[in-house]
């Protein structure tokens, strides 16, 4: 509703386009995301979920070099084994129960994010702020809807509030990124993006009373390593995949 009611100042040109297949990759797979993430939490824990989603970084490359025929600096793969390492570490696969625990639908989101930054990084050249949020969100609401319907229950109010705080404070996360890439490189903020494990985690043993392993918080500190070497060899392969909008 805010997007529209600023593009409706400029009679909509805001949100016109041309690139509606773009914006179709985009929002699906962002959506398919976030549902795997959440997933992903439901089955396993919320610190999981979060590192696995923020294993992006790692999966660029290969949507990049698949879809856009882009190569990247070879250095790039030393932080991209170090980040699968780390993955490997966090699913934990000699249990053998990794694919009925969830983490693989924390990978899949980490895949499926990878798959709409490149897409967003294209719709950044020439789509403004408003198109791309008005069309993601669109979208979104499109693909979730029937879902929605088809599962409703009646939640408590205390689930409206948590749902209405949940969905104030994402777009308060998309704004207040797109107002620091004013200011900043992305290659420096981006790391930034595996504080949020790190908030996570101590939220997860403060409120649930859940600590993670040794094996955990040494995958954790791979793939977090292996995804800061990845974003930093992207900005200097002069390939920076971020929120780059125009007004």
């Amino acid at each position: 509703m805010i997007v529209v009611t600023a593009a409706s100042f400029n009679k909509f040109r805001s949100i016109k386009t041309k690139k509606y297949g773009l914006h179709l990759i985009r929002g699906t797979t962002g959506i398919l995301a976030f549902t795997c993430y959440v997933i992903c939490i439901r089955k396993t824990n919320i610190v999981d979920g979060t590192l696995l989603l923020n294993t992006t970084p790692l999966f660029i490359p290969f949507v990049a070099l698949i879809w856009l025929k882009k190569k990247f600096d070879n250095f790039i793969w030393f932080g991209i084994l170090t980040g699968f390492v780390g993955i490997v570490l966090i699913i934990h696969p000699v249990t053998g129960d990794f694919l009925k625990a969830g983490e693989i639908f924390g990978v899949m989101s980490g895949v499926f994010l990878a798959v709409a930054f490149v897409a967003m990084k294209e719709l950044s050249v020439t789509e403004s702020f408003e198109a791309i949020i008005f069309y993601y969100s669109s979208i979104a609401t499109l693909i979730s809807l029937p879902v929605a319907a088809a599962n409703w229950v009646n939640p408590p109010l205390i689930i409206w509030v948590y749902g209405i705080l949940t969905g104030v404070t994402f777009m308060l996360f998309i704004y207040l990124l797109q107002y620091a890439y004013r200011f900043e490189e992305a290659s420096k903020l981006s790391p930034f993006n595996f504080s949020a494990v790190v908030y996570t985690l101590i939220f997860n043993v403060i409120f649930f009373h859940q600590k993670p392993d040794f094996i955990t918080v040494l995958g954790i500190i791979l793939v977090s390593i292996g995804g800061i070497m990845a974003i930093k060899i992207h900005s200097k392969s002069g390939i920076e995949y971020k929120h780059h909008w125009h007004f």
